[in-house]
């Protein structure tokens, strides 16, 4: 015998093995699902009640598959839905950490930029102090003299009070003034 021929032999033993499992498991399968003949039997007495029960038994049988049927369709269509809900979860995900990052370089440009402008405050802010105190160095003669400051402003001790604000016996008359002769 040939190689081939050798091959062909094992391979068809094989399907014939595939064939008798897979007819194995459609008689359990079949054996399962028909109408229960020995149930119907045992309760009918004459062939009319026999008629009436396998009828009764193919359709309760018949909505126990429909049943079946059903339900698998709302399971197959929920975990269509579910495996649709979770891509468009990710697709979010995605979506939420693009504009997350976007958003945190428009916040890190946002705050150079508030950065410098604090800088330059400053810088002015320095400059003006400087120029009070004195220290800068100008051209004017204005500009070196004294600038008050908080303590050369008068405080409340300095104001007068009632008893101390002149009063008509204070005002003086005309022999007060001075003249030519005087």
């Amino acid at each position: 015998m040939s190689r081939k021929e050798n091959q062909h032999d094992d391979s068809s033993d094989n399907i014939f093995e595939k064939v008798e499992g897979g007819v194995k498991k459609s008689a359990r399968a079949v054996k399962k699902q028909w109408p229960r003949v020995k149930r119907v039997a045992k309760k009918a007495d004459d062939p009319a009640e026999a008629k009436e029960y396998a009828e009764d038994e193919v359709k309760d049988e018949m909505s126990d598959q429909v049943k079946k049927q059903f339900k698998k369709q709302i399971q197959s269509g929920a975990g269509k839905l579910r495996d649709n809900l979770e891509e468009k979860k990710e697709e979010n995900a995605d979506k939420v950490h693009s504009k997350a990052q976007d958003a945190k370089e428009k916040m890190q440009e946002n705050l150079l930029e508030f950065r410098e402008g604090v800088k330059s405050f400053k810088e002015s802010g320095e400059e003006v102090q400087e120029k009070i105190s004195g220290n800068a160095p100008s051209d004017n003669k204005k500009d070196k003299s004294k600038v008050k400051n908080s303590t050369d402003i008068k405080g409340v001790s300095s104001l007068k009070s009632y008893d101390q604000v002149k009063g008509s016996n204070d005002i003086k008359g005309a022999s007060h003034i001075k003249g030519y002769f005087d």
